[in-house]
């Protein structure tokens, strides 16, 4: 789509002199044997956040190129974004293969270079890198420099002495290598936390686990060749099968663990409360050799989840486990993140996911101010842990203090005090800032009667993102956004300024205004210059999101105009046999938008986010007079018709199908749509009469459907249909309707 391809800076990128010094990570985590993390400088305790980002490799990388992206600006400003959600963590595990020869050399390519700049760029961020230096995914297809975990499965690198030699040489290198942008080594960087020497290692059939750490602690010795005296991990908690026999033999100074309590590669979007899988990330608090170990999670996803309910409450029971960095994989590079093409089991971006990323902001609140070793219970329907709270019902993830009001979706707890709120994040509407639109919003105050409003632009999820079908899953939508801000440091009028040229982009009567996606300064009446100028300078990430142009004729805003629904019409000529309703209606798709499907056929999708605020989709395909007596006079009568439509989720769609009559007649029946798309046959002599449908005359004997009649066909599902799913989206589409015609 044109419009996601077109990427948009809006906001001043030298915010460096604002009120706030942009954050630095510049303090050295140590490990004393204790099994904590402490920085070095005060012995607090190490807690870190964040995400696992992938733009400087793999399929990122090639993604981000064919697009016709810098990847510097792209990784510069997702950066950004990551900084604007509160993180202070990044982990890769970095693509050795791409950047290593056979024999362990490490070769400085541009993808080292974009490694050294992501590095550099979260340090003066405020965020702390976790570095994996061996993925070990071997045996795929080679690039860039045929590295040596291409010749060789994991279970061979765990084993074989040559090629344990080969990695320790690889792991010191990696370790000794010379930032190009901070003239540090990896080794020394303070703001490269910690190293993790293999991702999800393998092993011989039968290994033990003396056999499992020999490898983790030769792996080891090969890092510290290098002189670093930072923490070092070992992956021995990501598979329960292999796991914890080696922990008793490590060296490490901690052990990673893997949490994914949905599951993995489901194929498409879960369905029904998940909160209740949320109960353990592979590590047992009870092993009394995991006590001198420290502890963190290199990946953890609600993976195949459209809910922004799961991260605050994963937070919480990563805490209770001990763990001191945790990191979500993954965050989407922004000019790959509408199609979601990358990992298809995961899905997480600020823009395309607006509602997912606000939840992983409140994990990272959570995990940072909750303390190490805490309770935690499991619970299928909340998890209340003030000043936090995740509820399924309301697909909720919030944090509500004297300062901060964040929150997913409409809080079901009011702001103790909304006159010392300091900042307001959110999607949706709460009872201090009501947003109309479907994106993100942030709110920060920088002085009294001064606040910096970042606005995201509205989003439209057109497909399930976990088919990793290659075809857009989410759309940007071109409109303002309608807000009403009730802060009584604001009060009821106030001006609405854009930040960096501070020309006034509106006056807010009552609290109302409203303002395309983009950065903003509030100030109340009456303030001066100076007081505008603090909002100006005042230091936040520059705003970041892709630019909606006029919508691509692929997709449709639900529910489109009449305009619309003319204009998209399509007259084609066919035969008799051939003959398709939706190739002869004028008014073709109302109440839903065209879509073209992979092989360009085109179909009518309809959709409703829930049927909780709404009853039904209800639609029609129709015509001023007879559809088929018009066309073909001659033609034969049909005796059925062939449907073929899918269902637009990722399960099974109930829908009702009336046809109506020139005469008055309704007749009907109820199918269901599948995501594979199965043609159904309806006969008409099975179809019911719908009495029930308004002004329908009563049914005498000898009415029978007779598609030569036919006026109008209706598709409609609800409530009625759907009564254990009213809260979750329904869509389908309708691809043709064929008839099928009496013997001649």
């Amino acid at each position: 789509m044109t419009g996601v391809l077109r990427l948009l800076a809006i906001g001043v990128a030298g915010l460096s002199l604002g009120l706030q010094a942009a954050p630095v990570a510049n303090r050295t985590a140590v490990h004393r044997g204790d099994g904590v993390l402490r920085w070095a400088d005060d012995g607090s305790e190490v807690a870190v956040f964040g995400v696992n980002y992938y733009t400087p490799f793999h399929v990122e990388y090639e993604e981000t190129a064919k697009r016709g992206f810098d990847h510097k600006d792209v990784i510069r400003r997702d950066v950004a974004h990551l900084r604007r959600l509160g993180f202070n963590a990044v982990r890769l595990h970095c693509f050795d293969r791409e950047i290593s020869d056979r024999q362990g050399n490490l070769i400085d390519n541009h993808r080292l270079e974009l490694l050294d700049y992501l590095i550099a760029e979260c340090a003066s961020n405020g965020m702390w890198t976790v570095l994996t230096p061996i993925a070990g995914w071997g045996l795929q297809r080679d690039v860039a420099t045929n590295g040596f975990s291409s010749a060789a499965n994991r279970a061979r690198l765990a084993s074989e002495p040559q090629l344990i030699a080969i990695q320790q040489r690889y792991e010191e290198a990696f370790a000794r290598h010379v930032n190009r942008f901070t003239g540090l080594r990896y080794a020394d960087d303070p703001a490269v936390l910690c190293f993790e020497l293999i991702n999800e290692p393998a092993y011989p059939e039968g290994y033990t686990g003396e056999q499992i750490a020999a490898y983790a602690n030769a792996l080891l010795e090969g890092i510290r060749r290098s002189g670093t005296t930072k923490p070092v991990f070992y992956s021995a908690l990501w598979n329960q099968k292999s796991g914890a026999a080696c922990v008793p033999f490590l060296k490490t100074d901690g052990v990673s663990a893997v949490c994914y309590c949905t599951g993995l590669r489901a194929g498409h979007a879960l369905e029904g409360p998940q909160l209740g899988k949320v109960k353990t990330c592979h590590i047992d608090t009870a092993d009394p050799h995991l006590a001198r170990l420290a502890k963190i999670v290199y990946e953890f996803d609600a993976a195949d989840m459209t809910g922004a309910y799961m991260y605050p409450a994963m937070a919480k029971m990563f805490r209770s486990c001990g763990v001191q960095s945790a990191t979500q994989f993954q965050y989407e590079s922004t000019p790959v993140a509408p199609d979601n093409p990358c990992y298809k089991t995961h899905y997480m971006h600020l823009i395309y996911t607006p509602a997912k990323a606000i939840s992983l902001a409140i994990a990272a609140e959570a995990f940072r101010r909750l303390p190490r070793g805490g309770t935690f219970t499991p619970n299928d329907a909340e998890i209340l842990f003030p000043p936090f709270r995740v509820n399924v019902a309301a697909d909720l993830s919030e944090m509500a203090t004297e300062t901060d009001y964040l929150y997913s979706a409409r809080p079901l707890t009011p702001p103790p005090d909304p006159t010392k709120l300091q900042r307001v994040w959110g999607c949706g509407k709460s009872s201090v800032v009501a947003s109309e639109g479907t994106g993100a919003y942030f709110l920060d105050k920088v002085s009294a009667g001064v606040w910096r409003l970042q606005v995201f632009p509205s989003v439209l999820p057109i497909a399930d993102p976990h088919t990793g079908l290659p075809c857009p899953k989410v759309a940007i939508l071109p409109d303002e956004v309608a807000f009403t801000v009730a802060l009584p440091d604001l009060g009821e009028r106030f001006d609405v300024r854009r930040q960096g040229d501070a020309s006034l982009a509106g006056t807010a009567v009552a609290g109302r205004f409203r303002v395309m996606p983009g950065d903003y300064v509030l100030t109340r009446e009456g303030l001066s210059g100076a007081d505008v100028a603090k909002g100006q300078a005042y230091d936040l990430p520059t705003y970041w999101a892709p630019a909606a142009d006029k919508p691509d004729p692929s997709w449709r805003r639900w529910p489109p105009t009449w305009e619309d629904i003319v204009a998209e019409a399509r007259t084609r000529a066919t035969t008799a046999d051939q003959w398709n309703f939706f190739d002869r209606t004028v008014a073709a798709c109302a109440g839903g938008w065209l879509v073209k499907e992979k092989d360009g056929v085109e179909a009518c999708r309809y959709r409703v986010d829930n049927f909780v605020d709404r009853n039904t989709i209800s639609s029609r395909v129709s015509s001023k007079g007879k559809l088929w007596a018009a066309l073909f006079p001659d033609a034969p009568e049909a005796v059925a018709v062939i449907l073929s439509g899918r269902s637009a989720t990722a399960y099974p769609e109930p829908v009702e199908v009336a046809f109506k009559f020139e005469d008055g007649q309704v007749w009907g029946t109820d199918v269901t749509f599948t995501p594979e798309g199965t043609p159904i046959r309806l006969d008409f002599d099975k179809l019911r009469y719908f009495s029930h449908w308004p002004q329908v005359p009563p049914r005498q004997k000898g009415m029978r459907p007779d598609l030569r009649r036919l006026v109008e066909i209706n598709l409609c599902t609800g409530r009625w249909l759907n009564p254990t799913s009213l809260d979750r989206a329904h869509s389908f589409q309708i691809t043709s309707v064929l008839p099928v015609l009496q013997d001649r």
